[in-house]
């Protein structure tokens, strides 16, 4: 057995990213995660409460990295361009993450005071602040934004989950396609 001094809540993210990447949420628990770090389940406790906080800092680490990738390649950018590039460093890094997007489907599960949540609200108000400075042709701009976000983020799962029958570039231009879609109700 590994000896506890040599853990460390960043060993114990790695080796749950490790096992959701290789079978999948469904298999993530802490016997999975105590047997594949050769520790006893117990061991885990010290540092999470449960494999829910597990995955809450999991889900945090991950909406915080797709923030500061937005933040550092949207910056100075705003109106179609600024719409463009969301979708794109989104779908993007989701489909860079594989299984690790389905973190999307438990942000839910937590309170609005959670980091995961919070992170999330980051994520979302930067989409909120570019769609305030557009004008658009019909929709409104909160129902342009719950669109908008839906159509990138559901895309792009059911991408990742195999059910699209386009792959590489067939698949790209399909995605941007749909983006075309919305940049349309956009006026410039």
């Amino acid at each position: 057995m590994a000896k506890q001094r040599d853990m460390s809540k960043e060993k114990i993210m790695a080796t749950a990213q490790e096992i959701v990447i290789e079978n999948g949420f469904p298999t993530l628990s802490f016997r999975s995660l105590a047997r594949k770090l050769d520790i006893r389940s117990q061991s885990l406790y010290n540092y999470y409460a449960n494999i829910d906080a597990v995955i809450e800092d999991m889900g945090t680490t991950f909406m915080k990295t797709l923030y500061l990738k937005m933040t550092e390649n949207l910056t100075g950018i705003s109106g179609k361009d600024a719409l463009r590039g969301y979708a794109n460093i989104a779908h993007d890094y989701f489909e860079s993450q594989g299984a690790m997007v389905q973190l999307l489907y438990y942000v839910h599960r937590y309170s609005e005071e959670s980091p995961f949540v919070q992170e999330t609200g980051r994520v979302l108000n930067l989409l909120r602040r570019v769609i305030r400075h557009i004008k658009l042709k019909q929709m409104d701009n909160d129902s342009f934004e719950e669109a908008f976000i839906s159509s990138v983020m559901g895309y792009t799962v059911i991408e990742i989950m195999g059910f699209l029958n386009k792959v590489g570039a067939e698949q790209h231009r399909s995605f941007q396609q749909l983006i075309d879609l919305y940049l349309g109700e956009v006026i410039s």
